[in-house]
């Protein structure tokens, strides 16, 4: 038998093992085969798989190590190692064969994103996330390599949030400018924001009406979390569940926060930390000689959703808004022109916060373009 059909034989054997989980058995085998030819890249694959059974992990390194020097496109190798180097705690080599691995498998992947980009984003959100991947995350990743002329740009939805994170902060100009060859204020044509206050009934908290999509209750959530208010103002009372719910929001994560709620109508229910304020806001007298207003000390978050005389109230509102406090405004597809008027020569105290308008997709949220912080 020559050294060919030996080699055949022995690789055969090996497979069948370690099929049939008889490792040591197997390593032996796969041991005799690199014998005959060291440079069979699949080989020390296949023996390193089996010291990973065998939890000898540090000779399973060396022989992905071996696998690629004898093949460096070899894709499994590339993959391993990034497995085993995050497993040690390497997360430099592990980050590296984790992009060469995707690099190697997106060949002809059609996106209008940068494809190294998207690679070297998602690699380190995965290890941010101790690799377990959103189910955007597994989109992307198929996109890049399964699914290579996807009808939906996954790489590009992902760079785009990717970008927004990292420039988080921008004026109101430069995000109307950035988007202007966007085919739609929000990603898939609004249907996912569209859907999310309900279909065949609303969202409640302790059964009121909330009004509030899923994606603002959760970006709220997190901005409560982060700006640690002390005073919210919500214009646009409802039938009060959005105050009632951002108040208990407020609790649960041990702030004191207290919430002035005002509109027309003034909901019957009663919180400790909820003041419910009878005011017309077509007026915005009947705001200025509130006193309560002129006293209110601490960090802010003021919330626009009564849809009436939106210019003036914003303009009043900003005499009260300092550093460090949020103005957000709902709705606000409708509201760009009176948001555009007030903020012009106010660029330097008013930057949109991308990290949240975008949190889940461009504008996915009643808050389009409108999620300010005070500098």
């Amino acid at each position: 038998m020559n050294k060919k059909d030996k080699l055949r034989d022995l690789l055969l054997k090996a497979h069948d093992c370690h099929k049939k989980n008889n490792l040591e058995e197997a390593k032996q085998i796969y041991i005799s085969a690199l014998n005959l030819e060291t440079t069979n890249f699949e080989a020390h694959n296949n023996l390193g798989v089996i010291y990973n059974q065998l939890g000898e992990n540090q000779k399973a390194i060396e022989c992905y190590k071996n696998s690629i020097l004898y093949n460096p496109n070899f894709i499994k190798g590339h993959g391993n190692l990034a497995l085993n180097y995050y497993n040690i705690g390497d997360l430099e080599n592990s980050y590296n064969h984790h992009k060469k691995f995707l690099k190697l498998r997106s060949n002809d992947t059609v996106t209008s994103s940068k494809i190294d980009d998207v690679i070297s984003n998602l690699v380190i959100k995965l290890q941010n996330q101790n690799q377990v991947p959103t189910f955007f995350d597994n989109a992307t990743k198929l996109h890049l390599t399964q699914n290579k002329n996807s009808k939906i740009d996954y790489c590009q939805i992902f760079q785009n949030g990717q970008n927004s994170k990292i420039n988080r902060f921008v004026s109101f100009e430069e995000r109307i400018n950035s988007l202007s060859n966007f085919n739609n204020n929000q990603l898939f044509n609004g249907l996912p924001f569209l859907a999310s206050q309900g279909i065949h009934s609303l969202i409640k908290w302790k059964n009121i009406p909330l009004f509030k999509t899923t994606y603002d209750l959760s970006i709220y959530s997190m901005i409560l979390q982060e700006v640690k208010p002390d005073i919210i103002i919500e214009l646009g009372s409802g039938e009060g569940g959005s105050a009632i719910w951002l108040a208990d929001q407020a609790n649960i994560i041990g702030l004191k926060t207290h919430v002035y709620s005002f509109d027309i109508k003034v909901p019957k229910i009663k919180h400790k930390n909820v003041t419910f304020i009878n005011s017309d806001l077509n007026n915005v007298k009947n705001i200025i000689n509130l006193k309560l207003l002129s006293n209110l000390k601490g960090k802010k978050i003021i919330l626009e959703d009564a849809h009436v005389n939106i210019l003036n109230i914003l303009n009043f509102f900003d005499s009260i808004l300092n550093k460090e406090d949020y103005l957000i405004v709902e709705d606000s597809e409708i509201k760009q022109k009176d948001i555009n008027t007030f903020i012009q020569n106010k660029n330097q105290k008013y930057k949109l916060d991308q990290f949240y308008l975008d949190f889940f997709g461009t504008n996915i949220t009643s808050c389009i373009n409108s999620i300010f912080k005070c500098f």
